[in-house]
C-alpha cells in the first residue's frame, strides 16, 4: 500500500511541498488540504497583484535579507533557491522578468499566473487537492487529520498553514495551534513587514500624503544612535510611512517599541550625496532646481522651505528629516509574521520536526522573518521544497 503524505496549506510553501513530495516520492499518495475555494489566496494579492516571486541574487544575499534566523535556511536554499525558482516558472508556462532591486515578477504582471504554474505542475504529477477543507484537529497518535467534512490518515504530515497576517486569506494562526498538538513551542508572534504609524504634525496634516520616493535611505535610531539604515522605495500615507523601505525598517522598529513608547527614524532623500555636496548643489542651482534635478516633488520642496530657518536646516531636512514612530498597523496590514514554531525543534537540513519524525514544517509557520522584495516567497518555496523532498 502506498505511503500517504498530507500537506496542510495551499500557499507557496504548501504547493511547493506537495510538488516536491510527489517528485521525490512518486509512489506516494500526496494530498494537499486548503480551507479556501482556490489555491494561493495570499499569493494572488502579493506585490499589488503582480507577485514578486523571488530575487535574482545569490543564496548568501537571500540570507542577508532574512533578518531573523536567516542562517537556518542555508541548507534548504542549496536544494531550492533563487536559481531553481527562476527555472521552475518558465518551465511550467510562466516566464519571468526582472525589475529594480533584482526583483522577479511574472512577465504578464499577473500573480494568478504564478499560482497557475504551481497548479499545473501539481496536476501533471497527480497531487490530490482538497479545497474548502478546514482542519479542526489532529490525532497525533493515530496519524489522522480531522477536517470539517472528512478525515485523512497520513504517514507523513507537512504543515504549511501560514502565519497570522491577512487573516481573511486563511492565515489566521490556526497552524500554531496544530503545531502545539505535537508538543512544539511557539515563539512570540508580532507583525513584521508592516507600515509605520506616526502622529507627527506633518503626517496628521497630510502635508506629504501620497508622495512616493525611489531609493531613499531610512535610518532607525536607538537612543540617538544608528540601529539600522536601509535603502529602498518609500510612500507617505495618511497614517505614516509605508513602501518597501518602511516595511523593512519595521522589523527593527518593532523590536525597539517593546522598550520605548516611540522610535525615531530619519529619511535621506538624496543618499548618493553627502551634506557638503547637497549644500554646494543648492548654492549652485538654487533649491527648486536642485530638488527637481533629483526628481524630488515640489510639495516636498515647499514643505522643507516652510520648516527650515537657515540654509543648513534645509540641507539637514533633505539629508536627515526626522519622524517619530509610535506604532505599526498590526497584523491586519502586515505582510509577514515574526515568530512561529521554534527552530530549535526543526532540523534545518530536512525541515522535519525533532519531536515527531512524521511531521515537517514549511514557510511562515516557522520562526523566520524575511523581507518582502521576493525574499519571503523565496523562503516559502525553498522550505516547502525541502520539506517535501525529505518527507519520507
Amino acid at each position: 500500500m502506498s505511503k500517504k503524505i498530507v500537506v496542510l496549506g495551499g500557499g507557496p510553501s504548501g504547493m511547493m511541498a506537495a510538488i516536491s513530495a510527489k517528485q521525490h516520492h512518486p509512489d506516494a499518495q500526496v494530498s494537499l488540504l486548503d480551507r479556501n475555494k482556490r489555491l494561493g489566496t495570499k499569493l494572488r494579492i502579493s506585490g499589488g497583484g503582480r507577485c514578486n516571486v523571488t530575487a535574482d541574487v545569490s543564496d548568501d544575499e537571500v540570507v542577508e535579507h532574512i533578518p531573523k534566523n536567516g542562517k537556518f535556511l542555508y541548507s534548504s536554499l542549496t536544494h531550492f533557491g533563487p536559481k531553481e525558482i527562476l527555472s521552475f516558472f518558465p518551465a511550467n508556462g510562466t516566464p519571468l522578468k526582472e525589475e529594480d532591486h533584482h526583483r522577479m515578477f511574472p512577465a504578464t504582471n499577473k500573480s494568478a499566473d504564478i499560482v497557475l504554474a504551481l497548479e499545473r505542475r501539481m496536476s501533471d504529477l497527480g497531487v490530490l487537492l482538497f479545497m474548502e477543507t478546514d482542519v479542526e484537529d489532529i490525532d497525533v497518535d493515530n496519524k489522522i487529520v480531522k477536517c470539517s467534512n472528512k478525515s485523512f490518515s497520513y504517514d507523513h504530515l507537512i504543515m504549511a498553514a501560514g502565519g497570522k497576517t491577512y487573516p481573511g486569506t486563511g492565515s489566521d494562526g490556526t497552524g500554531y495551534r496544530l503545531a502545539e498538538l505535537f508538543g512544539h513551542t511557539i515563539t512570540e508572534l508580532v507583525p513584521a513587514e508592516v507600515p509605520l504609524v506616526s502622529n507627527d504634525r506633518v503626517i496628521q496634516e497630510k502635508t506629504l500624503q501620497g508622495l512616493s520616493f525611489h531609493d531613499i535611505e531610512i535610518t532607525v535610531y536607538k537612543k540617538g544612535k544608528v540601529k539600522k539604515t536601509l535603502m529602498h522605495d518609500l510612500l507617505f500615507a495618511h497614517f505614516g510611512l509605508t513602501g518597501p523601505a518602511a516595511l523593512r525598517a519595521s522589523f527593527y522598529v518593532m523590536d525597539l517599541l517593546k522598550k520605548s513608547p516611540t522610535v525615531d527614524v530619519s529619511i535621506d532623500y538624496v543618499p548618493s550625496l553627502n551634506f557638503g555636496e547637497v549644500k554646494a548643489g543648492i548654492l549652485d542651482m538654487g533649491l527648486e532646481e536642485f530638488m527637481k534635478s533629483h526628481e524630488l516633488p515640489k510639495r516636498l520642496t515647499t514643505y522643507i522651505e516652510s520648516i527650515s530657518e537657515s540654509e543648513d536646516e534645509i540641507v539637514s531636512n533633505i539629508k536627515k528629516m526626522m519622524f517619530s514612530i509610535y506604532d505599526t498597523r498590526g497584523f491586519a496590514h502586515a505582510f509577514v509574521t515574526n515568530g512561529g514554531v521554534s527552530l530549535k525543534e526543526i532540523d534545518p537540513k530536512t525541515m522535519k520536526s525533532k519531536l515527531n519524525d512524521s511531521l515537517s514544517f514549511a514557510g511562515e509557520l516557522m520562526d523566520i522573518s524575511a523581507f518582502t522584495g521576493g525574499f519571503n516567497i523565496t523562503t516559502a518555496f525553498s522550505s516547502g521544497y525541502t520539506a517535501g523532498k525529505f518527507s519520507l
